[in-house]
């Protein structure tokens, strides 16, 4: 965003909160927003199941807005702002995943509480005002501000959350990472593992090794993980082996190769319900080797740039002595690692106490009962409206 643009949209915004903050609140509203993705998943999903089963009686709005590029998509981004605004000034729980633009140029009214659960389990890469990446002065300026609380993983994110998300680390809890309760519920998984089997028959009854590596850059720039040769590590793989491509979900998906994969899973699935599957991960610096850590599997991490990569975007570990699984640097490394199987799992114990020790299959019930509305007390300067249903 450039500066003009968030000068116009930032001073409209600001004006309409002030308007808006007029408005009937409804503290028994709860809002679920995200500018990541076009579906409700992730920590998102997971509290509002849990919302939904504690407190019933709870509206829940979702306002699931992917930024948009090019005038026309930005024009229309903006209209969505705009009645993202609206529920952040008349709702008394806001809770987000990524950055959202009106909670931070709009300073939201008292009685609402903006909860921001981000999209990661645990503390890896830097990212947000840690990251060294060179944003525009205005995107530096709004970037993740008006949070009251952050909730992240486990003790060792609140610190690196703190200074990323620019929260004071008295409010940064360590509730635990509510997505990660699908691996605590025996009978969701199972049925996860049926769901990906089905539309991928082929993996049935082999070794399913899964690619799924994070990208690099950022915004438009985005590009896929350089160093991996699908079509080699197949041919190096036994044939009971299958090799399976899912790639990061704000990657565009033709982006990256496919040839030499037996199957490719849709970029949009939901990375835990594959791992259900998967006998071995092959990843790079993906947040989703914390979720794969509570399966004690075999992890290879294929990390030919890791010097450039501690650099920009860095870490909030030492990627040499601090990580679990193998590591290699190029393709055949890879499949050595997979066929000599002689995986140490011995760290990971040390590395879910670190970093999830909280992620415990009751995170999304513990942010319900520290967040949820409580009973309905009408102030004398708020009159409560009707239900008005899901948006």
């Amino acid at each position: 965003m450039g500066w003009l643009e968030y000068l116009l949209a930032s001073t409209l915004l600001r004006v309409l909160g002030r308007i808006f903050a007029r408005f009937p609140f409804r503290p028994r509203r709860v809002v679920f927003a995200t500018a990541r993705t076009p579906v409700l998943d992730g920590n998102l999903s997971f509290i509002h199941r849990a919302m939904h089963e504690r407190r019933p009686d709870v509206e829940c709005v979702f306002l699931l807005e992917p930024y948009s590029y090019g005038w026309m998509g930005k024009l229309r981004y903006f209209l969505r702002l705009v009645r993202g605004v609206y529920y952040l000034q008349t709702s008394g729980l806001v809770v987000v995943d990524n950055a959202y633009f009106p909670v931070h140029v709009v300073r939201h009214r008292a009685g609402t509480t903006v909860v921001q659960v981000w999209h990661a389990a645990g503390a890896l890469k830097r990212f947000g005002l840690d990251a060294p990446v060179l944003r525009r002065p205005s995107e530096r300026r709004f970037l993740h501000r008006n949070y009251d609380y952050v909730v992240v993983g486990g003790e060792a994110a609140r610190g690196p959350y703190a200074s990323a998300l620019r929260t004071p680390v008295s409010r940064v809890l360590a509730l635990g990472s509510p997505r990660t309760d699908f691996f605590f519920d025996v009978t969701a998984m199972a049925a996860a593992r049926a769901r990906v089997l089905a539309a991928h028959p082929v993996l049935r009854d082999r070794r399913v090794v899964l690619y799924a590596p994070t990208f690099r850059g950022a915004g438009e720039a985005k590009r896929p993980a350089p160093g991996f040769d699908a079509a080699r590590l197949r041919e190096l793989l036994p044939p009971d082996h299958a090799l399976v491509l899912k790639t990061h979900p704000n990657l565009d998906p033709a982006a990256t190769p496919t040839a030499g994969f037996d199957a490719v899973i849709d970029h949009t699935a939901e990375i835990n319900e594959v791992f259900t599957v998967a006998d071995v991960l092959v990843t790079d610096y993906s947040s989703s080797i914390f979720e794969w850590a509570l399966l004690r599997r075999p992890l290879v991490l294929l990390v030919a740039d890791l010097d450039r990569y501690e650099r920009d975007p860095g870490m909030y570990l030492d990627y040499r002595t601090g990580m679990i699984g193998t590591q290699v640097q190029e393709t055949d490394g890879v499949a050595g690692a997979i066929t000599g199987d002689a995986f140490d799992l011995a760290a990971y114990d040390v590395f879910v106490e670190r970093h999830l020790a909280v992620s415990d299959g009751s995170a999304s019930a513990r942010f319900v009962e520290r967040f949820a509305p409580g009973p309905v007390r009408a102030r004398s300067r708020d009159r409560l409206p009707a239900h008005v249903g899901h948006e």
